[in-house]
């Protein structure tokens, strides 16, 4: 079970200073952004597959020799939905979500026929894109959520349809 592989992660709002063992050249300057799997449980209920992780992403800061290094999770909506119900409840690649048990017979017969057409995750955890000024969490999926790369907060959620 991939629980026995995967450990939570955890946010680090706030900027903190790396350790640096060695030396950074002073001339980089900049931000690398990175982004996967973060969270493999919400409440009592587990991720079966690596890929299925809520998105985690970080960013380290390269100025003047030092390093500084943050992380949020991406607040897309499968995350918010996920969190708020305290339980997986969006299907992803490796881990089917169920309907809730404690539901009436009538409502999980309906949950059942809804379920048959699955909600669509947009838990963009594979990479981070720039497009013009703005930036992107991304994956194979339908949408993209817009992250604002200096306080990693989530902006939205968009289409993969963009234009120039």
């Amino acid at each position: 079970m991939l629980s026995i592989f995967a450990k939570n992660g955890s946010e680090t709002p706030e900027p903190v200073k790396a350790q640096v063992i060695g030396s950074i050249p002073s001339w980089l300057q900049g931000t690398l952004l990175r982004n996967g799997p973060g969270l493999f449980s919400v409440g009592n209920s587990q991720y079966n597959h690596w890929f299925d992780g809520l998105s985690l992403i970080h960013s380290f800061t390269f100025s003047n020799g030092e390093v500084t290094y943050r992380s949020k999770f991406l607040k897309s909506e499968t995350y918010k939905r996920n969190i708020k119900a305290d339980r997986i409840i969006v299907t992803e690649f490796g881990t089917m979500a169920y309907p809730d048990p404690c539901k009436n017979i009538f409502s999980r017969s309906v949950t059942h026929l809804r379920n048959i057409i699955p909600d669509f995750t947009d838990n963009n955890l594979i990479n981070i894109i720039r497009y013009g000024r703005d930036y992107y969490a991304s994956s194979e999926i339908n949408y993209m959520n817009q992250i604002d790369p200096a306080t990693l907060e989530t902006v939205g959620r968009v289409s993969q349809r963009l234009s120039p």
